[in-house]
């Protein structure tokens, strides 16, 4: 790669050893790294960048927390990164309400804690039983919501668990399952995922908003939908393909940021949207 040339986001990621949805998550909670973008929408990173990644990379995996070392949507590199340095807990994840019932909220946490001490097996268990130990309706809450959240704080921090994809699957599966009692050709808003990593944050919004007596239902095919407002899940490749979009009643992460909804927001839903989400519908 010379100076004057470019990478595209996955290219980027091959270089730096990040993966994309790690990227993008950077750039939309700490503004960093921030590249050029190209006429059609896509990322564009320069030599410096791609440099200044895999530094950040390598401090992250050392046990810097990305929240410490971009500061103001810049990277401030400590003068020595030698010292052992305390990884971040899955605060997110904590913060959501405890289930009903004593055996709910004991499991939550043992997802939870398996999830931050990198025990990706045991945490893969904790999930396949909530789905025959838990109520249909206590799932998202036990284990559905916090698993999801505490693996996009472990991916925020370039610590995916090497059982991410596995996990995802399952929360994709048990929630698809769950939402097919709500089933319907005309809901009030459709959830689109961004891309088709954000398909269990979708599939997973689109239940916690039937369940808080909205009516939602996951968009598959590749075009927007028409009959009904979305509301983005992830962000897009592209992010030309939703700028000034009138149907776009919102964005989601599983964490929140700038302007986007968080899972706890849907979970702490009400008869009206979440703020986030209300606010850009009103744009």
């Amino acid at each position: 790669m010379t100076a004057t040339t470019s990478m595209n986001i996955n290219e980027a990621s091959k270089a730096c050893g990040l993966s994309p949805s790690v990227l993008r998550i950077w750039e939309l909670r700490y503004g960093w790294p921030s590249p050029k973008r190209k006429p059609n929408g896509y990322r564009a990173y320069n030599q410096h960048q791609v440099q200044e990644l895999k530094r950040a990379a390598e401090l992250v995996k050392n046990g810097t927390p990305i929240s410490a070392l971009i500061i103001d949507g810049l990277p401030r590199w400590p003068a020595d990164n030698t010292h052992k340095r305390i990884v971040a807990g899955l605060h997110k994840a904590k913060q959501l309400p405890k289930p009903r019932g004593l055996l709910e909220a004991k499991l939550q946490d043992e997802l939870v804690e398996n999830l931050e001490r990198r025990h990706g097996l045991h945490a893969k268990e904790l999930l396949q039983r909530a789905c025959w130990s838990v109520r249909p309706d206590d799932e998202v809450l036990t284990a559905l919501a916090p698993a999801l959240i505490g693996l996009d704080e472990l991916a925020e921090v370039g610590c995916p668990l090497p059982e991410d994809d596995q996990l995802r699957t399952l929360v994709l599966q048990r929630a698809t399952q769950l939402l097919r009692r709500y089933r319907t050709d005309n809901p009030g808003l459709w959830v689109v995922p961004a891309t088709a990593a954000d398909q269990a944050l979708a599939n997973l919004a689109a239940l916690i908003l039937n369940q808080r007596g909205h009516s939602a239902q996951v968009w598959t095919p590749n075009d927007r939908p028409t009959s009904a407002p979305y509301l983005l899940a992830g962000e897009p490749e592209d992010s030309t393909t939703t700028k000034d979009d009138r149907r776009l009643a919102g964005r989601l992460s599983s964490v929140g940021g700038k302007d986007m909804a968080s899972l706890l927001d849907l979970l702490n839903v009400g008869p009206t949207l979440p703020t986030p989400l209300a606010a850009v519908s009103a744009n």
